[in-house]
């Protein structure tokens, strides 16, 4: 065969089709392979989660419980002896109870007035109930007219001080400042402020003698009496300013101080009783509204709110209910005191240790927790136990209680765990191995995913997913964490396929 002026052998054409079928083959093989080949994949589906913490640990002989009170208190009574046998909910010491007694009463008194004052909103006032609103709003109608019948006196005093204290301004002002500086005219136009204050307080005064309205004189009274202070305090300033300073004489300067505080004193006697004059009208209000209120039928709104104070009460009187109780010193358990560390009239802490028992049960598994594990631990979580020298057979306990001490193992921080172990098989030994499985929670019907196919890329949890023939990275979030799987909470469906990791 010949191509211009070259010529290719068979063996090279053999060749080059050889190498064109190889690099085709490459090339065209990725389209036809599947994504997920080389790889294990799972669907999501509905299953359980179990949250387990295993450890292993040894049965152990029943040690001594301390027993502590809840609450700080006095010791009244001791019912126990070193030795005595006692069964669970026996009492075996008690807190002095009378200030807690004393508190309940009082609540439970509370509560009964509470309900009392229900009925009555709802039933309607007695006779005798009537006659008290009555009386109340009669009281304060009486505390307000005496408040307006003295009024003038203070009112009159009122306007005797400003009289005086202009008396005195104009006194200095024609003595001193007579020239037409700036401390002159500051001068004159305080006495002028002055008097004018006084005539507006007199109008009003005058008036109120005449028709009763005493409340816009009392008004009227206190800013004039204000304005003049702020006068007297101005020529006063002014006596002390350039050659006045050396020309006002002490007399009239003491004098102008003088009439400065009468003043005062005067403005403090008239708020206090614009205040008095407030407070009495609110309180006659109050008292008028109040044998309104029940002189008509409950509102449901009144209805609530005296439900809610009975509600409340209840609260209260529960709250020292339980108080009380825990003023008991109370076994948990069937057992023999072996240790008694207080005594009448001592005065304990909930941290003190009072009593120590040892449990009638023969034996108990002890076992400690790692510290990462042992805040999923809870008493009364249920625990399989496997005995090594038991070796077909699974036993069931419960957590009876976890020490709050922690125990140091190799810089590591553990904590003791008791695990109750109620049917024992017999020849059972202390000091036998025991692998337990502490259940610390389960989530059944919720979709999971196995964890490890969960990664964390950038705080966040990702998956890879097959979808449309491609994988692709999905965030999920997820819930309860168990000993292979998460619980999925967001982020893909069920029946969606996952990658969990290569063949």
């Amino acid at each position: 065969m010949k191509i211009g002026k070259f010529k290719i052998s068979k063996t090279w054409i053999v060749v080059i089709i050889i190498i064109l079928l190889i690099v085709g083959y490459y090339i065209i093989k990725p389209l036809f392979k599947s994504p997920t080949e080389g790889l294990v994949t799972e669907k999501i589906a509905k299953g359980v989660v179990l949250q387990e913490v295993s450890e292993t640990g040894s049965v152990k002989s029943a040690e001594a419980i301390g027993l502590g009170f809840k609450a700080i208190g006095k010791i009244s009574r001791v019912n126990v002896a070193v030795g005595d046998n006692v069964a669970k909910g026996a009492v075996l010491a008690e807190l002095d109870l009378s200030q807690t007694a004393s508190q309940l009463q009082s609540a439970k008194a509370a509560l009964d007035y509470a309900k009392n004052q229900y009925n009555k909103l709802v039933n309607g006032l007695t006779p005798e109930d009537l006659k008290t609103y009555e009386n109340a709003v009669t009281s304060a109608k009486q505390d307000l007219d005496n408040t307006y019948g003295g009024a003038l006196n203070t009112l009159n005093d009122a306007y005797s001080s400003m009289y005086n204290a202009l008396t005195v301004a104009v006194s200095v002002q024609n003595s001193y400042f007579g020239a037409m500086d700036q401390e002159s005219i500051k001068v004159v136009d305080a006495r002028n402020d002055i008097e004018n204050s006084m005539q507006d307080a007199k109008t009003y005064i005058d008036n109120a003698a005449k028709n009763s309205d005493i409340d816009l004189a009392v008004s009227h009274a206190s800013t004039a009496l204000n304005n003049v202070f702020n006068d007297v305090k101005t020529i006063r300033e002014q006596c002390e300013k350039g050659i006045y300073y050396s020309k006002v004489s002490s007399t009239d300067k003491t004098s102008l101080d003088t009439q400065k505080a009468s003043v005062s004193t005067s403005l403090t006697s008239v708020t206090t009783l614009q205040n008095n004059i407030s407070s009495y009208k609110i309180a006659l209000q109050k008292a008028e509204d109040n044998l309104a209120s029940k002189t008509v039928g409950a509102r449901s709104e009144d209805v609530e709110s005296y439900q809610s104070q009975i509600n409340q009460a209840q609260a209260n009187v529960d709250a020292l209910q339980s108080q009380l109780n825990d003023n008991y010193l109370v076994s948990p358990i069937d057992g023999v005191v072996t240790e008694i560390n207080i005594k009448k009239g001592q005065v304990v802490s909930p941290s003190q240790s009072a009593i120590n028992m040892l449990s009638t049960k023969p034996f108990e598994v002890k076992v400690y927790i790692y510290e990462q594990d042992i805040v999923n631990v809870k008493v009364g979580n249920d625990v399989k136990i496997d005995l090594v020298a038991f070796p077909k057979q699974t036993f069931s306990g419960k957590v009876l209680s976890i020490d709050p001490a922690e125990t140091i193992v190799d810089n590591v921080v553990y904590y003791e765990v008791t695990i109750e172990f109620p049917n024992q098989p017999l020849g059972i030994r202390s000091g036998m191995t025991a692998d337990i499985t502490i259940e610390t929670n389960e989530k059944d019907g919720v979709l999971i995913i196995p964890k490890n196919a969960v990664t964390q890329i950038d705080g966040t949890e990702t998956v890879q997913v097959v979808k449309n023939r491609k994988i692709e990275n999905a965030t999920i979030t997820t819930g309860l964490e168990g000993n292979d799987y998460f619980e999925l909470t967001s982020g893909l469906n069920e029946g969606d396929e996952i990658i969990t990791g290569k063949k």
